[in-house]
């Protein structure tokens, strides 16, 4: 007895999605860094992402100082 792929479908229960995320085992919560190498990768991220940050708000500081010094010159 075979069974076309719609038949095996219409016999499944309706789902609803999950948003686009990955599916993770039930009850693990978030992941964490397990091997060394793993939390190196993470602590380098969180100092490359914290000078990131560090460096945008002094662009846009300059920015606006620039700005602000433009302005005088054309009163």
């Amino acid at each position: 007895m075979n069974r076309s792929f719609e038949e095996l479908l219409r016999d499944l229960p309706r789902q609803n999605g999950n948003g686009g995320q990955p599916l993770s085992p039930a009850g693990t919560g978030e992941r964490t860094a397990s091997t060394p190498i793993d939390k190196t990768t993470a602590a380098a991220k969180l100092i490359i992402d914290g000078e990131a940050e560090k460096r945008a708000s002094k662009t846009a500081r300059l920015k606006a100082d620039r700005q602000t010094r433009d302005q005088g010159k054309l009163d």
